[in-house]
């Protein structure tokens, strides 16, 4: 009885010291992402402006509605129309739900995103000690986490960056969990947050390729298990019964709906589906630019018709791109080292939904979403591998360094190891640094001091209020980014097609858009218009000015 309560106590101290461990990891990860999200003070990217308006209009009990045409995949019928048909809804109901404790303002948006973003370190760190025991490990890991490249200025942002890479982090873990505890309860905590990371991107769906791959190969396993099998500490995947399988799919199917069902039900009465066919639209196109036209017919027919050379440099291309996303959320220079610490961990049934994941991933936005994919696609959703791919970085650093130091009497190996755990680790804090300032404060003006972040796209501010003196109140206009006009002026606007100058007056015409905001993004067959080298009967200059990047933003009347 003694040996039993002394071996509890131990265990309860552990336990404790690792909650202590845990808190403190969020704390220093709240504080990051808090310092970070201070000087932003408005969107500043089309997805945020999105979410951001969108959240607006459910506080004021508009529900899930939009004022603007950001896309024409499926050209609504009125300016005004329900909203999420292609993007997904949980961003703005998160910044909705801050907005009815705090009221509407973008720092309240913020605070979600804030303290969501905080437990991805918390994850790290959790994970790496589980594995490999050491507190060394686990902090580092913790730390590359929370000062991961690229992610730092977008983590605040009300946009999908934050829940996704949580959810979907999560539902890898639970996974886990579900194999090594045997509990069915895992699996439908799996459902749930699968649903979760669907909601909040529509590749979350993506999330049940590993449930299935490997719920199939525990029965597989479990129709060959042999009594001598390897030791449960590294062994994958352990075998199951299929009627012990088919119960854990329905629990993690049962989840998945509890989530999914209201929004599933919501599109069926809007559009009679449960989700809209706009997002396989974008399988089909030929650039990034055709989710922007209007008259380009999206079907399997013509785009086979382009060419199979196209279409496998297409692919190509996104391959190349979305390798270069993953080796740049590790700084290039760990990605070899995540490598070498992956290919240890490869038996680890802790990662074991992780290379399904990530590999279903990568193929998926390479060769189905192919274009999105090179447009911020994959690097959204590979904030959800990060824990994982930094996990298995620093165990990656003492690999590397060993075997160097093994050939170099002049190195002591710990020393040499421990020395390049912090010193990498301090390259990616100060390289992170450094892309968060360009990012937020030099991102308009290399001289500037100030947070530019907050500039972009106050030049709409003078568009409006030049309307608001020359043109009735509620004008209709057509602008590169209607999120961010509608977010700085309230007014109604539609995207420039991606379209040759009469078709673009086509559908001006279509929707009664009667002025054209033309900018320094621009689409290619108003560049001679932006420059002064042609002009066009229809399309009349009535205002010209030079927004605080110093770019002419000109504004044509459009004439009927």
């Amino acid at each position: 009885m003694r040996y039993l309560g002394s071996g509890t106590m131990k265990l309860h101290c552990r336990q404790h010291r690792q909650a202590i461990s845990l808190l403190a990891v969020f704390l220093m990860a709240l504080t990051v992402r808090t310092l970070t999200a201070l000087p932003q003070q408005q969107p500043h990217y089309f997805d945020a402006y999105y979410y951001s308006d969108v959240a607006e209009n459910l506080y004021l009990g508009r529900g899930f509605v939009v004022d603007f045409i950001w896309n024409y995949l499926e050209a609504p019928h009125t300016v005004t129309h329900p909203s999420n048909l292609y993007w997904m809804p949980l961003p703005s109901i998160l910044a909705w739900l801050s907005f009815t404790i705090f009221g509407a303002s973008y720092r309240a948006a913020q605070i979600p995103f804030i303290l969501l973003s905080a437990l991805l370190p918390v994850m790290a760190y959790w994970l790496s000690y589980r594995i490999y025991a050491r507190r060394d490990y686990a902090l580092l890991a913790a730390i590359l986490t929370a000062f991961a490249p690229f992610y730092m200025k977008y983590w605040a942002s009300p946009d999908n960056f934050a829940p996704f890479a949580v959810t979907a982090g999560l539902t890898l873990i639970t996974l886990y969990l579900g194999w090594d505890k045997r509990q069915g309860r895992y699996f439908l905590g799996s459902g749930l947050l699968i649903g979760l990371s669907h909601l909040s991107r529509a590749d979350g769906f993506l999330l049940w390729i590993p449930l299935l791959v490997l719920m199939a190969a525990a029965w597989l396993r479990g129709r060959m298990a042999t009594p001598d099998s390897d030791s449960p500490g590294t062994d994958s995947i352990e075998p199951v019964g299929i009627m012990t399988a088919l119960s854990w799919l329905s629990l993690a199917i049962a989840g998945y709906l509890a989530v999914m069902v209201p929004w599933f039900y919501r599109n069926w009465t809007l559009i009679g589906a449960p989700l809209s066919s706009a997002g396989v639209k974008t399988v089909l196109v030929h650039s990034y630019a055709d989710i922007f036209s209007y008259f380009r017919q999206l079907t399997l027919r013509s785009y086979l018709a382009w060419g199979w050379g196209n279409i496998l440099r297409s692919k190509l291309d996104a391959a190349i791109h979305n390798l270069a996303v993953l080796g740049g959320a590790l700084q290039f220079h760990l990605a070899p080292l995540a490598i070498i610490g992956l290919w240890q961990l490869r038996r680890r049934r802790e990662y074991a939904p992780f290379y399904v994941y990530a590999a279903a991933l990568y193929l998926a936005m390479t060769l189905i979403f192919t274009f999105p994919s090179t447009h911020a696609s994959m690097l959204h959703s590979t904030g959800a591998l990060l824990p994982f791919l930094y996990v298995a970085a620093v165990p990656g650093i003492d690999a590397a360094v060993g075997w160097i130091a093994a050939r170099r009497r002049t190195w002591h190996r710990r020393t040499a190891q421990r020395a390049f755990r912090i010193g990498l680790t301090v390259i990616v804090v100060l390289v992170s640094l450094f892309d968060y300032c360009q990012g937020v404060f030099l991102s308009l003006n290399p001289l500037a001091i100030r947070p530019l972040w907050n500039e972009a796209n106050v030049g709409y501010l003078t568009v409006s209020a030049w309307l608001a003196e020359n043109a009735e109140e509620d004008t209709l206009i057509m602008v590169v980014d209607p999120p961010a006009y509608y977010y700085l002026t309230h007014r109604r606007s539609i995207v420039t097609p991606n379209e040759e100058i009469e078709d673009l007056l086509a559908v001006a015409r279509r929707y009664g858009a009667e002025y054209l905001v033309l900018e320094y993004d621009h689409v290619a067959s108003l560049d001679g218009l932006y420059r002064g080298e042609a002009r066009h009967p229809l399309l009349q200059l009535r205002h010209a000015f030079e927004d605080s990047s110093g770019n002419l933003i000109q504004i044509y009347e459009i004439k009927r």
